[in-house]
């Protein structure tokens, strides 16, 4: 298995394992900036170990990955609380959108024409995920999950451009959003219940191994976009795992999504691989 393809890999568990945050968050009554203090807690753990330490060489491109991580985590968990699961996932995965417009504006960069093709499939195909429901969300909260795909992009943009290593920024960042917890005493829907523990566990160690897998993505040398691109796979999962276990019909444009998603980026992984080995 080459580099490219191992990165691959990477990401696309990465974006597998995070499509159960959205299923975890909406089982429980905790406001989103406890959820997200609280998870993010879990995960400096978990990305510590992965790490083999706490310590951190501070710089720009650091702090801008690490703002772009905790910016879009809280964003995410408030964008939740305001409209469907579905419809918060799907529109920070437009940060693919944002790489793009990065390369082209700001650095004068081509991206490669099938990450650009696949891209284009992968908005398709996002659009369509949440075309028969967009309209069943608040305003706010899409906004939000918009937000949250500006956000996300820094991620990507600053950890591949700045030479840090990608792990680093993550755990940086959730190191900063461990401050979030502080709202818990203010927070009228906390209550502290063995099965909420359980679940505030289960979605702080999504977050925590999901970022892990998509770190090591990224110290394959993937590109920014083709990293991007495979980890949409998150918000075509989010939505089934939310009807298989709570019931909630994703409908037939979600379907069709997922499909169009999943065939970009395997025919995209594909190709990418045939050619590096050539």
């Amino acid at each position: 298995m080459n580099e490219q393809t191992k990165a691959a890999l990477y990401a696309f568990l990465g974006g597998l394992i995070w499509s159960f945050s959205g299923l975890f968050s909406k089982m429980v009554t905790w406001s989103s900036f406890s959820l997200a203090g609280l998870r993010a807690m879990v995960a400096v753990v978990i990305l510590a170990i992965g790490r083999g330490g706490i310590r951190l060489r501070l710089n720009r491109g650091l702090w801008l990955s690490a703002a772009g991580i905790s910016l879009t985590s809280v964003l995410y968990m408030c964008a939740l609380k305001y409209t469907t699961s579905a419809n918060a996932v799907v529109l920070q995965y437009t940060a693919s959108v944002f790489v793009i417009l990065y390369l082209l504006l700001i650095r004068r960069q081509k991206p490669l024409k099938s990450e650009l093709v696949a891209a284009v499939f992968v908005i398709l195909g996002v659009c369509l995920c949440f075309a028969g429901g967009l309209g069943g969300g608040r305003l706010l909260g899409n906004v939000l999950g918009l937000f949250s795909g500006l956000t996300y992009s820094l991620v990507f943009i600053s950890t591949r451009y700045s030479g840090n290593d990608p792990l680093d920024g993550v755990y940086f960042g959730q190191l900063i959003s461990c401050v979030f917890a502080l709202a818990v005493p203010f927070d009228s829907g906390f209550s502290f219940t063995w099965p909420n523990l359980a679940i505030m566990l289960a979605l702080g160690c999504a977050l925590g191994v999901g970022y892990y897998f998509f770190s090591l993505s990224m110290r394959h040398g993937i590109s920014a976009v083709r990293s991007c691109v495979i980890s949409n796979v998150e918000p075509v999962m989010n939505p089934v795992w939310v009807y298989l276990f709570r019931g909630e019909n994703p409908g037939i444009f979600s379907i069709l999504g997922a499909a169009v998603v999943l065939l970009s980026v395997t025919l995209q992984s594909l190709y990418e691989s045939l050619r590096a080995k050539k």
